[in-house]
């Protein structure tokens, strides 16, 4: 009896944890969280983040990102960083190759900023690549700070 309710005791997190992964934006939720720099598409996700900040000219400041990455049973992942100062999500799809990896993100076009690229669902919009619902950017922004990795990057300048 007492291994019956042990292994229930046990199993009660792994079944919760399965169900609290963000619905949206995602056609299919994902089945598992992973950490983002263990994988060879975003390892040393430090290095995409900094030329990032350094090429929209945001270095000279303290930045505050958070990273969370989502798997599916079929093995494709994806990232989301959120940038607390910018009020943005950023989607990342990462890459093997070290020099295209460590660029990837330095593209603003694909943040998605609070109130300028979020719609209240129902709305009717021209719905982009880069919008999400307002309800997405929450979900998103809230799984990120609960279970993703956390960054903080004090003032900084390169000497190339």
């Amino acid at each position: 009896m007492k291994l019956l309710i042990a292994t229930l005791l046990l199993a009660i997190p792994i079944l919760a944890a399965a169900n609290d992964m963000p619905d949206a934006p995602f056609r299919t939720p994902p089945d598992e969280r992973f950490v983002v720099s263990t994988s060879p598409y975003f390892h040393q996700p430090e290095r995409a983040i900094a030329n990032r900040l350094e090429y929209l000219g945001k270095s000279e400041q303290t930045n505050h990102f958070c990273l969370v990455g989502y798997r599916w049973k079929g093995g494709a992942e994806t990232a989301w960083l959120h940038w607390k100062e910018e009020e943005s999500l950023i989607p990342w799809y990462g890459n093997r190759d070290k020099r295209i990896r460590e660029s990837s993100l330095m593209d603003d076009s694909d943040a998605v900023k609070w109130g300028r690229d979020t719609f209240e669902e129902g709305e009717l919009v021209e719905v982009f690549r880069h919008n999400l619902s307002t309800r997405a950017w929450k979900q998103l922004a809230a799984d990120c700070e609960r279970y993703g990795k956390k960054y903080v990057f004090k003032p900084f300048v390169r000497h190339r």
